[in-house]
């Protein structure tokens, strides 16, 4: 079937090449190819890697420019997720799904739900809205990553969105009492903001506070699972 529908999206993409006359039809139909022939969501880099692999030679602004030329003609979908590059997948049409996102190995999940799909729709005719399209991206920790963690971890490690609660300060009492200044103290509920680079931002008692990587290595935390929001001591 996926055979039978990827020969027929091939006839489309060229004939509204050649309707919009644009250039290097034989080049736009590799990049197609390449597309069709993976499953998930693709970058562009990833996309041109699997062309060279198959030792189809493009520049990387050509093959972006067809990414986006897909998606312009309805054959796939760009999807732009935090912390990473443009992605693309595919667009079947009359389709639609949303996205589980884990925020430490990057994993994307496709579902769908018709009972939040009736509940958004209601939503929106609640308003007097008529609503065109949406995109729902779920951030948090796939499956796997979850079973990976130890019942307690460092807060280096921790990821943006976690929601955690101070088991332990490691460290001598002048570190201590530092952390504790700032709200950090056992039993103190905190979400992290931002991971990324040098400090980590996190959100502790209604306060959004800078913290050093090597002082972030002494805080242990363990996962508190109880909705997102900002935390509260």
């Amino acid at each position: 079937m996926n055979q039978v529908l990827h020969q027929e999206e091939s006839r489309q993409f060229e004939r509204l090449l050649h309707q919009q006359r644009v250039d290097r039809v034989a080049d736009r139909l590799a990049v197609l190819q390449a597309f069709l022939g993976h499953e998930g969501h693709m970058s562009a880099s990833d996309c041109q890697r699997l062309l060279a692999a198959g030792g189809v030679d493009l520049e990387p602004s050509f093959v972006a420019q067809t990414l986006d030329l897909l998606t312009r003609f309805g054959l796939a979908t760009r999807r732009e997720f935090e912390g990473g590059p443009p992605r693309y997948e595919h667009r079947h049409l009359g389709e639609h799904h949303d996205h589980l996102i884990c925020t430490r190995c990057g994993s994307i999940h496709e579902f769908h739900d018709p009972d939040l799909e009736a509940l958004q729709q209601k939503v929106a005719r609640s308003q007097g809205f008529h609503p065109l399209r949406h995109a729902l991206h779920i951030y948090g920790l796939c499956q796997e990553c979850l079973a990976s963690r130890q019942p307690s971890l460092p807060l280096a490690l921790a990821a943006p969105g976690e929601r955690l609660r101070v088991e332990r300060l490691a460290g001598g009492q002048g570190l201590a009492c530092q952390l504790q200044d700032l709200g950090l103290q056992l039993g103190s509920e905190l979400e992290v903001i931002s991971s990324g680079g040098g400090n980590m931002v996190i959100a502790v008692k209604g306060c959004r506070v800078a913290l050093g990587r090597g002082a972030a290595q002494k805080v242990l935390v363990s996962h508190v699972n109880n909705g997102c929001g900002t935390a509260a001591a």
